[in-house]
């Protein structure tokens, strides 16, 4: 159970990672921290499309319609294919006039500008500007301010800036592109006559906030798209002709570039060399949640004791191991009463639920089941991690969210449901980041537009089992 059709919602030459399997070769890069450095962290789109805003292709099509370029998505497509984004950007801003304000936040927002939280990524590095403010400046290549949301909800008061200032302490958020929010669009880099101007001009502000980034400690690009000719240029004439102490390291994610594990396979050389090329140290990740922990691990870095995640992961394997019986027991009866209590708390019935454990390799192993007990663990059955997977709980372990999907299930089988409910479960181990090691899956005798459309009366629910799932592995592992 797990498998369902999609309806819903180290540093290394040769390897990309996992969140379960990031080690201390991906986390060497950030050793510089331990001396009192600073960490810039540049977000990009990969910070923002998960939380539903557009992808580059998305924003530049709906612009194209919005000032009637073209009269629908399918020409839009059809021109982005062969044209430049920023051509195509220029001629809709051109025919917008006064209303390219207006068209930007349509193109941005749409109609749920209000209902759209921070990701996984904004959250770990709010987070950590909380954990380390004096050292740790915040920029972002992206119009949106979700930053600066999930600095709310960190309990800071932030601020939108548009200037070269690089200094810590005071919770600025510097757009290197603009922004765009409530209406408003702040000096928006978007258009071919944006980029032209800005790399002609000898001294722009972003230049400088780069070189002032570089000279206090390391640069991170976290989740950015790979398509700004300034950035690109500027990082490029930095490193050669400033060679700074500190490295430009950049991110590249499988899942924001969109790519098959087997493309990904073939080209994340070619990738990592672009990089290279001019001057970045580069880490290759699986998903966009795998830089979110990797920030979050970075507070931690120099501690005593301090493992990695995939240390942590390998560790709450083999504890579970050494008790592997009684816990076959243990989490049979307490997946059984977790069906039981979905039963009686909500309006659809839960079946067969599951515990997967992840084991630090890209593999989710099937730990427990309400259905029946282990009794060898070669009986238990393993399939890969990713976010593209075809396996929801994997999916669930890579995005660190809940998923609710549609089951290609024969409906002559008993029991029988119709959707597939994951929940991501968190552990925490004390001195460390909270990380994921584990999946709880129920199969729900009700569709999944149903369920969706009804999530006040389930979510409180799911926010139960985790905390209690959270409890459970903790204690089975650490002891406490």
């Amino acid at each position: 159970m797990g498998k369902a059709e999609t309806s819903s919602v180290k540093y290394s030459r040769f390897a990309h990672v996992s969140a379960a399997d990031i080690d201390t070769s991906v986390l060497n890069h950030f050793q510089d921290l331990a001396d009192e450095a600073c960490l810039t962290i540049v977000l990009g789109a990969g910070a923002s499309v998960p939380s539903g805003l557009p992808d580059w292709d998305s924003f530049a099509s709906t612009l194209a319609i919005l000032s009637e370029l073209v009269p629908n998505h399918k020409s839009a497509r059809k021109l982005l294919e062969k044209q430049d984004h920023m051509f195509i950007l220029e001629a809709a801003r051109s025919l917008a006039g006064k209303n390219w304000p207006q068209y930007l936040n349509e193109a941005l927002y749409g109609n749920k500008s209000h209902s759209i939280g921070p990701s996984a990524l904004h959250l770990a590095v709010a987070n950590h500007y909380a954990k380390r403010s004096d050292q740790t400046v915040l920029a972002t290549l992206n119009y949106d301010v979700l930053l600066e949301h999930a600095l709310h909800e960190a309990g800071i008061t932030p601020t939108v800036s548009i200037g070269a200032s690089h200094s810590t302490g005071n919770a600025l958020v510097h757009h290197l592109h603009g922004a765009i929010f409530d209406g408003l669009a702040l000096d928006p880099i978007a258009t071919f006559r944006d980029y032209a101007e800005l790399v002609a001009d000898p001294e722009p502000w972003q230049k400088t906030f780069l070189e002032q980034a570089l000279k206090s400690g390391p640069l991170l690009l976290a989740g950015t798209s790979y398509r700004d000719p300034d950035i690109r240029h500027w990082l490029h004439v930095i490193l050669r002709d400033r060679r700074p102490k500190f490295p430009a390291i950049v991110t590249i994610a499988r899942e924001g570039l969109g790519f098959k594990q087997d493309e990904f396979f073939e080209l994340n050389e070619a990738l990592k060399n672009e990089w290279e090329a001019i001057g970045l140290s580069v880490l290759v990740l699986e998903d966009l949640t795998d830089i979110a922990q990797t920030i979050r691990e970075l507070q931690h870095l120099g501690t005593v004791d301090y493992q990695s995640p995939h240390d942590r992961v390998k560790h709450v394997w083999q504890r579970h191991l050494r008790q592997f019986e009684k816990l076959q027991v243990d989490y049979s009866a307490a997946l059984a009463a977790n069906c039981k209590s979905i039963g009686t708390q909500t309006d659809f019935k839960a079946h067969r639920g599951t515990l997967w454990l992840a084991h630090g390799n890209q593999q989710l192993t099937r730990w427990a089941s309400d259905a029946w007990l282990y009794t060898n663990v070669r009986e238990l059955k393993s399939v890969p991690t990713g976010h593209d997977s075809a396996w929801i709980a994997s999916e669930s372990l890579s995005s660190e969210e809940v998923k609710i999907k549609k089951v290609d299930r024969d409906q002559r089988v008993n029991p029988k449901w119709d959707s597939v409910l994951a929940i991501p479960i968190r552990v925490n181990s004390g001195d460390t980041a909270s990380f994921t090691p584990a999946v709880v899956t129920f199969g729900i005798s009700k569709n999944t537009d149903q369920i969706l459309g009804d999530e006040a009366t389930w979510r409180s629910v799911i926010g139960e089992l985790e905390a209690e799932w959270s409890d459970r592995l903790t204690l089975s592992t650490y002891g406490r």
